[in-house]
């Protein structure tokens, strides 16, 4: 049974179900998910150009900046600077991406500056969320939108993401610094 990760837990988004069995039924939801998830998504999407054949298969490391947007009911977008060093590219490129989230990718298509996701990600508990992700990449920048499925409570949650990130520079700034 697919559960949706028990972090969604948050008192200030309302989410009501639409169905008759569940119409009183009011579950506590947050963009905290799949903020998680974005970066990891992300992530792996910057790991899989790999696959492909050509010198410029995978990214560059650099000072990067990534808009996240994560919609689910609501819309929540964060901005984002981090740097990503060569050993940053290693480990994504080995899918050491995340602490709290494993994911796999059995459906992987990466090709002539395009790549498909189609997986799931599971926490160390075992619940997992579905995710198929679409999008573009270059050395330089990459986007990437992907639908998020699973269930929690019973209830089918359905969710989407994207990641548009671009590389601002060779050398990162002393202080990494995080951007609303």
């Amino acid at each position: 049974m697919t559960r949706f990760p028990t972090s969604v837990l948050n008192p200030t988004l309302i989410v009501h179900s639409c169905t008759d069995v569940h119409r009183t039924t009011m579950t506590n939801l947050t963009f905290q998910s799949l903020r998680a998830l974005a970066p990891l998504i992300a992530a792996g999407l910057l790991a899989a150009p790999a696959v492909a054949q050509t010198p410029t298969a995978t990214i560059e490391p650099g000072w990067w900046e990534s808009t996240n947007t994560a919609s689910m009911v609501i819309s929540k977008t964060e901005r984002e600077r981090r740097c990503i060093t060569p050993e940053d590219v290693d480990k994504i490129l080995n899918g050491r991406i995340n602490r709290h989230y494993t994911c796999t990718y059995p459906e992987k298509r990466v090709a002539d500056g395009k790549m498909y996701f189609k997986g799931t990600c599971v926490d160390k508990r075992g619940r997992q969320v579905n995710v198929t992700a679409t999008g573009a990449y270059s050395p330089t920048a990459f986007n990437l939108d992907a639908k998020l499925s699973g269930r929690y409570g019973g209830i089918p949650i359905s969710a989407t993401a994207s990641t548009s990130a671009k590389r601002l520079g060779d050398s990162c700034p002393a202080k990494v610094q995080k951007l609303k």
